[in-house]
């Protein structure tokens, strides 16, 4: 696999795609379909969470058992918002539904982005097969938060804990093995998931996107080393972007209006690097179907 080629080709695809003043209209819209659910779920949920159920925590939690005053427990509940408004790209999944017509296409235009039930709906497509892939990460989730509880009944989510305690050795152990399969089941889980996710957009079957077999074996073609060094080329681009809005966001930890922008910036960037991922990974998924050529020089002669 010429990796060179296969970035130099999504690269023109995504440049040819965005980066023109005429193109711009495009990213906006693109934009838009993340940025819209979030914000029309964020207004919704803070005013059903500041007007209905902020007074009856207030009458329930502010008092001296407690300990909490109003302001805190409202600002409890517009971090929760935000946390519901973030979900919402996830049940209103427009550009889960480009990505996916991004996949499917061969064409080097980019594909048309209206008809917003198609994104809808193909969207939704994208979203079980995410759910599928996600099952064993939620379920070592849960048998190690069963163990956890289990032996440390008394732990809750805010126990304070001695790490020299023998006892809080063992805590921290466990959470460390926790942390570690929990990490290598991702990473697992990835590799199947992202050929999944191509493969659905291609044979438009959820059963062969989630027949782990056939998945194994389109990886097998494409080559396992080459495979796995195209996911480190596209996990090494989202880090450093990520970063720098990390960096950023210190900078501005005390501002609440730059941090709004920051994560706006960050969400438009990221449509162009989407874009790039979904046509890179395309086209290494195509490289498991290419047919090698034929070297037609005959050596009898020499």
């Amino acid at each position: 696999m010429e990796h060179a080629d296969i970035i130099s080709g999504a690269y023109t695809y995504t440049k040819e795609a965005f980066f023109a003043l005429k193109q711009l209209p495009r990213w906006i819209v693109l934009f838009l379909y993340v940025a819209l659910p979030i914000l029309v779920c964020l207004a919704i949920s803070s005013l059903i969470l500041q007007m209905a159920v902020l007074p009856v925590l207030v009458n329930v939690f502010v008092n001296d058992n407690y300990g909490f005053t109003a302001a805190s427990l409202s600002g409890l509940l517009q971090y929760f918002a935000v946390i519901l408004s973030l979900c919402c790209v996830f049940f209103v999944p427009l550009i889960q539904g480009y990505c996916y017509r991004i996949a499917k296409s061969d064409s080097s235009e980019m594909p048309d982005h209206t008809n917003l039930w198609g994104l809808f709906f193909s969207g939704w497509r994208i979203n079980f097969v995410i759910l599928y892939y996600a099952i064993p990460i939620i379920v070592i989730s849960l048998i190690y938060a069963m163990i956890f509880y289990y032996l440390f009944p008394e732990a809750g989510f805010y126990t304070t804990i001695d790490v020299l305690a023998l006892e809080s050795l063992f805590t921290v152990l466990i959470t460390l093995s926790y942390v570690a399969v929990e990490f290598i089941t991702i990473i697992l889980v990835s590799l199947f998931a992202f050929v999944g996710l191509v493969h659905l957009t291609r044979s438009g079957s959820l059963a062969e996107a989630t027949h782990i077999r056939g998945i194994a074996d389109i990886i097998k073609k494409i080559g396992w080393y080459d495979y796995i060094l195209s996911l480190v080329i596209m996990s090494i681009l989202f880090l450093l972007v990520t970063f720098i809005l990390i960096l950023l966001a210190q900078i501005f930890a005390y501002n609440g209006v730059a941090i709004v922008i920051l994560i706006g910036v960050y969400l438009f960037v990221m449509i162009p690097i989407m874009v790039f991922f979904i046509r890179y990974l395309s086209e290494v998924y195509d490289t498991a179907f290419r047919v090698p050529e034929e070297d037609d020089v005959d050596f009898d002669d020499f």
